[in-house]
């Protein structure tokens, strides 16, 4: 799904973790041998730094693995018939396991369905998608959409108008967040959206967005679809530094903003929508190939947290190192096994060194 146009920064940076509770537990069954799977992975925004890192993630728990020889990655900005494409290059390269970022949620199936066909294993991770025969894994988009909305709302408390900044229009995981954030608004009948707009997940979009539509005493609050802090930096001059509760993701910049100006009265909601879920793709991929059982969802279930009452979490969770759009959750526990170093160094199994092991 999101943010940002630059690539995950390389370096060390102190561990940290959400907690983010599983939907569903994987069944044991026996392994094959070490280093010989394949998987493919079909991104279709390049240069995306939440993109960026969900990659790198799933490079680091293939590696780890050792089960895996090899992680192809097709990352292009491109639109439904070039993803389409990727994913049959993937089918003839002949990877045993293909996880998808879709842009949509129906407008790949066909070439889903000839990869399933095929014998290979299709996992769609962050997106969900509505091809038959396929595993997903992903934050609970739905619960993400209605916890953050819920949680505005009673810093709102419970009345005022609200500044809608979804996603893109059309994108599986802004649907289903749409679907959660309307679950919450109709227990809130004094919750009014006064303005509904969709950044794309772009942040220069999101940013001249909140400069334009700011206005002193205009709206009580701000729900974002991940594109955050540009809209607490266009408070301080549009607002002149008087702060209504906005609620983001587990942005790097966004949680530091979280802290810093929680003594002037600023309340920011902090939903992890972690980048490193592509690291629990590679692993679901890697079960799926073992033969083990897995659940057709997989799904994280996402908790709001704000500075007044998850103070540590926060604070601990900002990685200096990195930059202002980096999806700072760096660790999956019980899930993901790879080290923040590992993360950042990015390798994949057939071209990591003595470190990623």
């Amino acid at each position: 799904m999101k943010l940002s146009s630059k690539r995950i920064k390389a370096g060390l940076a102190v561990a940290s973790s959400i907690s983010l509770v599983l939907g569903a537990s994987l069944i044991a069954a026996p392994a094959q041998a070490a280093g010989t799977y394949k998987i493919g992975v079909s991104n279709s925004w390049a240069g995306n730094s939440w993109r960026e890192t969900m990659v790198c993630a799933i490079k680091a728990q293939a590696a780890l693995s050792g089960k895996v020889a090899s992680v192809t990655v097709l990352s292009r900005n491109t639109d439904a018939a070039g993803q389409s494409a990727d994913i049959r290059t993937l089918k003839t390269q002949g990877v045993n396991a293909i996880i998808v970022n879709s842009g949509d949620p129906a407008a790949n199936n066909a070439a889903i369905a000839e990869a399933v066909a095929a014998g290979i294993k299709v996992i769609a991770v962050d997106n969900a998608i509505t091809a038959p025969n396929t595993t997903l894994v992903s934050n609970d988009q739905v619960a993400y959409g209605r916890v953050g909305a819920e949680a505005l709302f009673k810093a709102m408390g419970s009345k005022g108008n609200v500044l809608y900044m979804r996603g893109a229009s059309g994108a599986g995981a802004d649907t289903d967040r749409d679907t959660g954030f309307k679950e919450a608004l109709a227990k809130y009948p004094k919750i009014k959206v006064t303005k509904e707009v969709f950044t794309n997940w772009d942040w220069a979009t999101g940013g001249t967005l909140a400069s334009q539509l700011l206005v002193p005493g205009k709206f009580q609050g701000v729900w974002t679809s991940g594109i955050d802090y540009n809209v607490v930096t266009a408070m301080t001059t549009k607002l002149k530094g008087k702060y209504i509760p906005v609620f983001g993701s587990d942005n790097n910049e966004f949680q530091r903003l979280t802290a810093s100006l929680a003594p002037k009265g600023f309340v920011g909601i902090v939903v992890p929508n972690p980048a490193i879920i592509g690291g629990y793709a590679a692993q679901v991929a890697i079960d799926l190939l073992d033969g083990k059982t897995v659940p057709a969802k997989n799904l994280l279930t996402p908790k709001a947290l704000t500075y007044k009452t998850d103070k540590a979490a926060i604070t601990a969770n900002y990685v200096p190192s990195q930059e202002a759009t980096f999806s700072a959750t760096l660790s999956l526990p019980g899930i993901t096994t790879f080290t923040p170093a590992q993360l950042f160094r990015c390798k994949a199994p057939q071209d990591s060194d003595d470190g990623s092991r």
